[in-house]
């Protein structure tokens, strides 16, 4: 346990002085050692690396996006080590836990919504305003591949919206999202495909469920 409390305190050092990318990979490191201390059973020396650094306030300020600070990870990993650990933390951080975690819902669910609204348009707007514009494809309908990736992509957002967070379901959801949306894209660079507006609002579809994965 000495070593992991000197390797964060190395990381706490290095993002100090660090920078940019530097800065946010070091970061991100150190909320694995965070989150790993929350991680099997709870101990007394893991409780204790948890608090002396919360109260000395040295992560204060250092994270990303609400929920993903390294004071709220902190104070997530103390807690889910439960009875006794848990009775430990100090008000104002369990206070603090709270308001991330409501901001990180509130920005999770517009991005959810926002995601499926923008999927939604394009996909329509893809199969009932295109073709009155491309002749051959206005007599022939929509080509029943880009039909097929459109369903496809419908599902795969529908898996990322629905399943547990950081799921392997959600990963892969979203990792089909983004490949069926980049397949449209390439589609709609062919002649007799158009998949364009179906592609690019797959896309934004999943940047924005990304965005709050950071």
């Amino acid at each position: 346990m000495e070593a992991v409390e000197a390797d964060v305190s190395r990381l706490l050092m290095e993002i100090r002085v660090a920078s940019g990318a530097e800065r946010q990979e070091l970061t991100q490191r150190l909320n694995g050692h965070l989150e790993a201390l929350g991680t099997g059973t709870g101990s007394r020396e893991k409780a204790d690396v948890l608090l002396r650094l919360l109260e000395s306030g040295r992560l204060e300020g250092l994270g990303g996006p609400p929920g993903h600070t390294c004071r709220a990870v902190a104070v997530e990993s103390l807690t889910r080590m439960g009875y006794p650990y848990a009775l430990e933390v100090r008000p104002e951080d369990l206070a603090y836990l709270r308001d991330q975690t409501v901001s990180k819902r509130d920005g999770g669910s517009l991005a959810r919504g926002g995601a499926a609204g923008v999927l939604v348009l394009g996909l329509v707007l893809q199969w009932s305003v295109v073709p009155r514009f491309v002749s051959h494809s206005f007599d022939a309908g929509i080509d029943s591949m880009l039909a097929l990736a459109m369903g496809l992509t419908t599902l795969s957002l529908l898996a990322g919206l629905l399943a547990p967070q950081r799921s392997l379901t959600q990963r892969v959801g979203l990792g089909l999202l983004l490949a069926l949306s980049l397949l449209q894209l390439w589609m709609g660079s062919r002649s007799g495909y158009h998949g364009q507006l179906s592609g690019a609002a797959g896309v934004l579809a999943w940047l924005l469920l990304m965005l709050p994965r950071r």
